[in-house]
């Protein structure tokens, strides 16, 4: 969940509970690639924010800037209205915090297709470490990288 609704889905808390499972590169790859279709498919009927049980204002949170690698994240751990800032990492004192405003399948897309879903729907060109440092990567959307994995098969 990316932290702009309230509560969370039995399906978030399942692919979150995967994602801290013990598996081999390969195997994780596949897992993943199975979720996304899922996610895929419920998008179609429940649109984007599939996660989101309600809407709220939290005055601190909505002061945490965007990294598309964030050092904390916002969870609603007994889904509920109680905002929970978590962190991700150990923080030094004084760094900022920063949450994705990017569902976790968004986040693994390419520079371009993060960057570009920021600019339509946040009005920002993300500058952020991960976006600075994938400066070279082609700019294309991620579906056009699968159609191009797809030709090489």
């Amino acid at each position: 969940m990316n932290g702009q609704g309230i509560g969370t889905s039995g399906f978030a808390d399942y692919c979150n509970r995967i994602d801290k499972m013990p598996m081999d590169p390969n195997e994780r790859e596949r897992v993943d690639k199975e979720l996304d279709k899922i996610y895929n498919k419920m998008e179609e009927t429940s649109g984007m924010f599939l996660d989101v049980e309600g809407t709220g204002l939290y005055e601190l949170q909505s002061k945490l800037n965007h990294s598309c690698s964030p050092n904390v994240e916002i969870v609603f751990e007994h889904s509920n209205f109680m905002l929970t800032v978590k962190a991700l990492r150990d923080i030094k004192e004084g760094e900022e915090l920063f949450i994705s405003y990017l569902s976790c399948q968004l986040n693994c897309s390419s520079r371009h297709t993060r960057r570009k879903f920021l600019m339509e729907n946040y009005l920002f060109a993300c500058e952020c470490s991960k976006c600075v440092s994938q400066s070279g990567d082609p700019d294309v959307t991620s579906d056009e990288e699968e159609e191009d994995e797809d030709m090489d098969v």
